[in-house]
């Protein structure tokens, strides 16, 4: 019987090649596209999962209550928590810190930057599963004068013999290699090169450190999150409280959060957190893989139950030589899922060509066949699809009465007809919100990259300055060098504008507002008197500091539009303010300007005079003058790496998850188009052809090719008005949404979107035209007479 059904479905695809080349090429490219956004939403889904304890492990962050509630979240905690965690609360097994730093690699006379450098305690290997290429847990970290590297690390420094017991000089100091851990897995939240060992015991308060490290938690058992949180808040009630009140900082307090392992990638909105990634995009990609996949298999139908008619005959022949309605679905269901086993065949060879695509474009190492999911994606893919697109018509087919399929009498029933107006309504309106979105998604980039940001960020390159005191005193050697190239127009020495969306210094600023005495927390800058002028800020009121005014190194302090705006003064200019070590009175006004990225309102910033560790010297220079800057470091600085970055293309990188994002969406919206024109093609053509009669009795009647196309082109019209009525209030909905996470966005105009309907009217008047027109020149007497 088997070889029966796969003889039919056989000759079915050879005898219709065309209808055969939509329904396979179609459902290649839905599945395709399914299993490439499965596979991502599987990757970012399965972050940390690998760790076998992770049911039990917490990560602890925290948020500083503040008197005005401009609260501050942080990834970040206290060092002395670890501590107190596992001294007093006993349902915690243990609990580990990281502190994140940089490092500066010394070795065989050449300087390396390392940025996934940490310093952790001793037990991290108790806590997660990491594995061990050379070395052991009880040599790992237990010396001070002891690192581990991983794998990759170690074959960059050492080459691919062993690194153990080797000395390597980092941050000026000389350790041995410990440990060598294999490389993490890329689906690792917390992502390192190099472990430093802690000396967290040296810390005594809980104010000390400045909320420095990443607390992870392992239970004893599985643990309840709500009950430990409350907890944690009387602890903190009970100690930390009382340092903040020692300082006179009463109305503030520290309230502690915990959130399991496998939910610390989508942690967001923390200060000082790893890269993370966006599950708002994950749901937004699951949804797009059902959707596309979902047009695929509404094409298999449609067509399918268009093209009863042919296999009319063969049902009710089938039927008076006995066949029962089980065999025939059973046959119809073969077919369906024969075709569906030639499309994955091609799906999968279309989704191995496009994976390193993917990975380039996303940044990410996904493999196709690195674990038993994609086995189980793939079946779970062959089996939906063959069911979803062979029950509907294996049913309607099969459910022909012999008399009725005979005579040919059900081809005009109302009951498909509706059918296929409801499937082709579906695909316009998903092809049109689609269309929509994308064009909105574009215009919102091209609008955060292009709005004026309230200063000249061109040519402005930012040079990182060593953490070092001592080295910190040949500074002003570098930068007299820089001013005396006359390649330069302009240097200034500052910390804050790093561009690092939130690592922005932040601290509390004490003011005067309407006779109440008011305590705000604020974004601080520490600048020259250069910094204004080489950025060409727009100075509102008041004035710039001036290096020759020895009160504005202490006293001064300039703020800006946002910060007036909150208090609420009239006059700012000579109000008190307290801040960031600093007393003294508002000097000046500076218009707002954006460092971060416009996902976020412009916060209240306060400028204070540089002090005597700034983190970085602007350098106002073409990019093609770079070598100079950097011969000029390597006199200065030669102990350290040339660490820097232009202005414009770190706040382009502000936004690199957004233009992937929507180059992704872009990608999937043309799919989506190019499967909806494949089954808008089919249909046509199938309806011209069933027309074919029609066509020449009219034309042998006179009617013109303009009245023909009209006959015909009419329905669909009026399948895509009603399309449009559905999907623009659909958009709105959608894409309002969407743009909320944008402090500063556009407002939908009506083209973007009158447009896709515009778009998806004109594909279906141009299909619908070449099948006309391919009918109408035939001869009416062939069309008749074939008929």
């Amino acid at each position: 019987m088997l070889k029966s059904y796969l003889k039919i479905a056989w000759r079915n695809l050879i005898r219709h090649k065309s209808f055969s080349f939509i329904n396979i090429g179609g459902l290649s490219i839905g599945i395709a596209a399914c299993l490439l956004i499965s596979l991502y939403v599987h990757y970012q889904l399965s972050f940390d999962a690998a760790n076998t304890k992770k049911d039990r492990i917490l990560r602890v962050s925290n948020v500083i209550h503040t008197p005005e509630n401009d609260n501050i979240n942080m990834a970040l905690t206290p060092e002395l928590l670890g501590t107190t965690l596992n001294r007093s609360f006993p349902e915690v097994q243990t609990a580990v810190r990281f502190a994140p730093t940089k490092g500066v690699i010394k070795l065989n006379g050449q300087i390396f930057k390392e940025d996934d450098v940490y310093t952790a305690d001793a037990n991290i290997f108790d806590v997660f599963d990491y594995k061990f290429a050379e070395g052991s847990p009880a040599q790992a970290l237990t010396d001070l004068h002891g690192l581990t590297l991983t794998k990759t690390a170690a074959i960059k420094y050492f080459g691919k013999g062993s690194a153990l017991n080797k000395t390597i000089t980092c941050n000026g100091k000389l350790y041995h290699v410990s440990a060598v851990l294999e490389d993490l897995p890329e689906n690792s939240d917390l992502k390192f090169t190099i472990l430093l060992p802690a000396e967290f015991y040296k810390t005594t308060s809980w104010l000390q450190d400045d909320f420095s490290v990443y607390t992870y938690v392992l239970f004893k058992q599985k643990p309840n999150a709500t009950a430990f949180e409350k907890k944690l808040a009387k602890f903190s009630k009970e100690t930390i409280q009382l340092e903040f009140n020692k300082i006179g900082a009463t109305k503030y307090y520290v309230e502690f959060n915990t959130e399991p392992l496998a939910n610390v990638h989508f942690s967001v909105g923390k200060l000082g957190d790893t890269p993370k990634g966006d599950k708002q995009l994950v749901y937004i990609f699951s949804v797009l893989a059902c959707v596309i996949l979902f047009i695929a298999l509404l094409n298999y139908i449609n067509l399918s139950t268009a093209r009863a008619a042919e296999r009319a005959k063969e049902v009710g022949v089938r039927k008076v030589n006995g066949a029962v309605q089980a065999s025939l679905v059973s046959q119809f269901l073969f077919e369906s899922f024969f075709v569906t086993l030639i499309a994955l065949v091609i799906a999968i060879g279309l989704s191995l060509a496009m994976l390193p695509l993917l990975n380039d474009l996303l940044q990410i190492k996904i493999s196709f066949f690195s674990s038993g999911f994609t086995f189980l994606l793939i079946c779970g893919l062959v089996l939906a699809s063959s069911l979803l697109t062979g029950l509907y018509p294996a049913f309607v087919l099969s459910a022909f009465t012999p008399v009725a399929a005979l005579k040919a009498n059900f081809k005009h029933a109302a009951k498909g007809l509706t059918l296929r107006k409801v499937i082709t309504v579906t695909q316009f309106v998903v092809a049109t919100v689609m269309i929509a979105g994308a064009f909105i998604m574009n215009k919102q980039i091209n609008f955060v990259q292009h709005r004026s940001l309230g200063y000249d960020k061109s040519q402005v390159l930012n040079v990182s300055l060593p953490d070092d005191s001592v080295a910190l005193t040949r500074l002003p050697a570098f930068n007299n060098a820089l001013k005396q190239m006359s390649q330069v127009k302009g240097t200034s020495v500052q910390s804050g504008l790093n561009v690092d969306n939130g690592g922005q210094a932040k601290s509390t600023t004490m003011v005067t507002a309407n006779g109440k005495k008011r305590e705000l927390m604020s974004n601080y800058f520490s600048i020259d008197d250069k910094f204004i002028p080489l950025l060409k800020m727009q100075v509102l009121a008041g004035r710039n500091f001036s290096e020759q005014m020895i009160t504005d190194k202490k006293q001064g302090f300039i703020v800006n539009e946002a910060f007036v705006k909150q208090l609420g003064w009239k006059q700012p200019i000579g109000q008190p303010i307290k801040g960031m070590e600093h007393e003294g009175h508002v000097l000046g006004v500076i218009k707002n300007f954006h460092y971060e990225s416009m996902h976020n309102p412009v916060a209240p910033t306060v400028f204070v005079y540089t002090g005597p560790k700034p983190a970085a010297v602007l350098v106002k220079i073409s990019p093609k003058y770079l070598p100079l800057v950097k011969t000029a470091w390597q006199t200065w600085f030669p102990d350290y790496p040339f660490n820097y970055e232009f202005i414009d293309t770190a706040l382009n990188d502000l936004y690199k998850k957004d233009v992937t994002s929507i180059r992704l969406f872009n990608y999937f919206t043309l799919l989506s188009i190019i499967l909806a024109c494949l089954g808008l093609y089919g249909l046509a053509h199938l309806i011209a052809i069933q027309r074919t009669k029609e066509i020449g009795i009219r034309k042998v009647l006179g009617a013109a090719l303009n009245q023909l196309l009209v006959l015909l082109a009419k329905d669909f019209v009026k399948l895509v008005a009603i399309a449009a009525v559905i999907a623009i209030p659909v958009t709105l909905i959608i894409m309002n949404k969407w743009l909320t996470s944008y402090a500063y966005h556009i407002s939908i105009n009506w083209w973007l979107l009158a447009s896709p309907v515009f778009v998806i009217l004109l594909i279906s008047v141009l299909v619908i035209s070449y099948q006309t027109i391919k009918v109408a020149v035939t001869n009416p007497v062939k069309s008749l007479k074939s008929e």
